[in-house]
């Protein structure tokens, strides 16, 4: 019977081994908490990677240096998961990274070893908004096979965030079971402050207060800084008094510690800025400058306060400020030379002012080599349109090097098409299908320019190709009586600029009269006449020259404008720079800068203009001063209501922002909310029509202020009309 029982007993142990084969496991290399955090000794090699960003080296230097290292890194520590997930952000960075290569070969690390959890995290973390799906289906399988490995629980509430994705009940548990494993981690600090939820913020703040407090390195000092965003979101705004009283305090213990190192001066400039104290902030970077002159972080506090103490002149102001900004950033830029030589920003800003001034060809050759040889180096600012379309549009009013403005043209568009294919579509968020992209805008910009440069140089069967490239462009954008309103603008814009490079083509080619009929075409398809009465009309003007010089009359042209002008424009002429919606606004609980509670129903009975703004973004803060001026233009109709929806993440600075700015139309703080709708850009204006639905859209701003507020005036007229 004991010999029974005995085999009995191994073949349900041999059964058991044998179910267990079955089920494929991952092995883990690191125990759950060295993958939450590094190790000592992995931070101190991680940080000697980081101090590379501020060695005095060309930004593309800087990032292959980097990648070197931690190449080193990985082969000498090929488990550690941290290592190789910089080593993975250092394979990513930069503007022209082939992200199709990089997931192939992310994707064959998998296969060779399919087991490793590290590998297949990496692999759907490059997944994400290229094949979002397959990334999810990857982490969710890892989280099975692999309960003990955190991360994809960050990875998988972070998705559930994105618009197209976007569910946050999933978010939020992922989040819960990643603060779970991984309590002391600061990678969901982030997630957790955007995502709104008072509970999770309340425990946040208070571990990461308690854990600073009694901390002593200084790689823990900026963290400080999630604390304070916490804790302004934590109150309600009437109690912001006593949450910078607490970051004063706060400030004071921090400066004492007088470390002088670069997380000590961020985390004071931080402080200094949450606060408002404008002293105590130029302290920090005067100090940043002093101690560490060389440094990337210094270059741009330079660059950025020389920004903010010469602001850029607005369009309406007098063409002598202009100039006289530009002769400024001229004796500026040869300053930044002396001291960064091969800066791309310093050498492409004197380029335009150079070219705004009408310097001479030289110095504007000069300058843009300058510029190329900068940015073969650096590799870390793009344009939208290229400096290279500015300079060939120089060359060929000058008529100087033609035979250069076609190479520079090419140029351009080769580095955004390699930009675009880089970046790729993303799969997060749900894109307009009329919404173009950097690179359609800059063909358009350069066809043209190209086009004509050939004609000139007396290579017709080259114009005639560019011709032939634009007519299919234009073609495929012809979506018929379907088309949007913003598709029949764009279709329009693109008809005026091909029929105008017809005609330019055709006048190098001695073609006048077809450059004449080419000329009224383009007249003929555009929607709307100059902005501002005593703006040149270049396509206007050279019509009637051309008209003239083949023995036309004033008579005659009157009479053809006056037909132009009896036709029907297209509806969206007068609303140029809005789209038409019609969707419901979804519900909101909001709280503004007075402690007013705001939710839908105030708006009951109302046409509501909304404007999406924040502190940091340099267009809003150009179209705020027209924002006030509408509702002063409308405080006195009882039927219609002006505020704006502010999405800061850091809170505390609206208020102050605010008050330096003298602003007073309500500021409802609404960045989760902005979130949850799948705001992705800013800044954003939404008519919303007497029952609550956004009627109108306007998305950025155009730099014309007085355009601004004559269309924002008509789409709240039509949304009070009801059409």
């Amino acid at each position: 019977m004991r010999g029974e029982l005995s085999f009995r007993h191994l073949a349900l142990q041999l059964l058991s081994l044998a179910c267990m084969l079955l089920i494929p496991v991952i092995a883990l290399a690191q125990t759950t908490q060295s993958y939450c955090e590094p190790s000592p000794a992995i931070k101190a090699e991680l940080k000697k990677v980081s101090q590379v960003y501020d060695e005095d080296l060309p930004y593309a230097a800087r990032l292959q240096r980097q990648k070197t290292m931690l190449e080193e890194l990985v082969s000498k520590h090929p488990d550690d998961f941290h290592i190789r997930r910089r080593h993975q952000d250092s394979r990513r960075a930069g503007f022209f990274t082939d992200f199709d290569a990089l997931i192939a070969d992310y994707r064959a690390q998998t296969e060779k070893k399919p087991n490793d959890p590290i590998a297949v995290y990496l692999l759907a973390r490059l997944l994400i908004g290229r094949q979002t799906k397959e990334a999810i289906a990857l982490d969710e399988k890892l989280l099975q096979q692999t309960p003990d490995f955190p991360w994809p629980h960050l990875q998988l509430a972070e998705i559930y965030n994105y618009p197209k994705f976007r569910d946050a009940a999933k978010s939020k548990d992922h989040l819960k079971q990643w603060i779970a494993k991984c309590p002391n981690e600061r990678a969901s600090l982030n997630m957790i402050s955007r995502g709104g939820d008072k509970d999770m913020m309340t425990a946040a703040e208070q571990r990461l207060r308690t854990q600073l407090e009694a901390s002593t390195n200084d790689e823990d000092l900026p963290y400080w800084d999630n604390v304070w965003t916490l804790s302004f979101k934590l109150k309600p705004v009437p109690e912001h008094v006593q949450v910078r009283q607490q970051i004063t305090e706060d400030v004071k213990k921090i400066r004492a510690r007088n470390v002088n190192s670069k997380e000590w001066l961020q985390t004071l400039q931080a402080g200094y800025k949450q606060i408002g104290d404008k002293a105590g902030e130029r302290w920090a970077d005067d100090e940043m400058i002093r101690l560490f002159p060389k440094s990337e972080t210094v270059r741009r506090i330079i660059q950025m306060r020389y920004d903010e103490e010469h602001p850029f002149p607005k369009p309406d102001e007098p063409e002598a400020k202009k100039q006289a900004y530009n002769q400024a950033m001229l004796q500026t830029t040869s300053e930044w030379l002396k001291r960064w030589p091969n800066d791309e920003r310093a050498w492409s800003t004197r380029a335009r002012s150079m070219i705004a001034l009408k310097g001479s060809n030289e110095d504007v050759e000069a300058a843009y080599k300058g510029f190329a040889k900068a940015h073969e180096l650096e590799m870390f600012s793009i344009s939208t349109p290229p400096l290279e379309v500015t300079v060939a549009r120089f060359y060929l009013d000058r008529g100087y090097r033609l035979q250069d403005v076609p190479v520079l043209l090419q140029k351009g568009l080769a580095e955004q098409e390699q930009m675009e294919k880089s970046r790729g579509v993303s799969d997060l968020f749900t894109m307009p299908e009329e919404v173009e992209g950097n690179l359609a805008y800059t063909r358009w910009q350069s066809w043209p320019m190209m086009a004509e440069a050939y004609a000139r140089m007396k290579q017709p069967a080259k114009a005639g190709e560019v011709l032939a490239e634009m007519a299919a462009a234009l073609k495929k954008k012809d979506r018929g009586e379907k088309a949007t309103d913003t598709q029949k603008r764009s279709y329009a814009y693109s008809a005026v600029v091909y029929w105008q490079a017809v005609a330019k083509v055709a006048e190098a080619e001695q073609r006048r009269l077809d450059a004449l009929m080419a000329y009224q075409t383009a007249l003929s398809a555009r929607i709307a006449g100059p902005a501002r009465t005593g703006d040149k009309d270049e396509l206007s003007d050279n019509a009637q020259r051309l008209w003239k010089e083949l023995g036309g009359t004033d008579q005659g042209w009157n009479a053809y404008l006056a037909r132009v002008e009896s036709k029907s424009k297209p509806v969206a002429a007068e609303v140029a720079s809005w789209s038409t919606k019609d969707t419901a606004m979804a519900e909101f609980d909001l709280t503004d800068l007075e402690g007013r509670k705001w939710t839908l129903a105030d708006l009951k009975g109302k046409v509501a203009f909304i404007n999406l703004w924040a502190t940091w973004c340099g267009p809003c803060k150009a179209e705020l001063p027209y924002v006030q001026k509408l509702r002063e233009q409308m405080k006195d109709k009882k039927d219609v209501v002006v505020l704006t929806l502010n999405i800061d993440e850091e809170v505390g600075m609206v208020q102050p922002f605010m008050k330096d700015n003298k602003y007073s139309f309500p500021v409802l703080l609404g960045q989760a909310y902005a979130d949850a709708q799948g705001v992705n850009s800013i800044p954003r204006n939404w008519v919303v029509t007497v029952d609550g639905k956004v009627m109108f859209e306007g998305v950025g701003f155009g730099n014309d202020g007085e355009e601004w507020m004559k269309k924002a005036a008509q789409v709240i007229e039509k949304a009070k009309a009801g059409n």
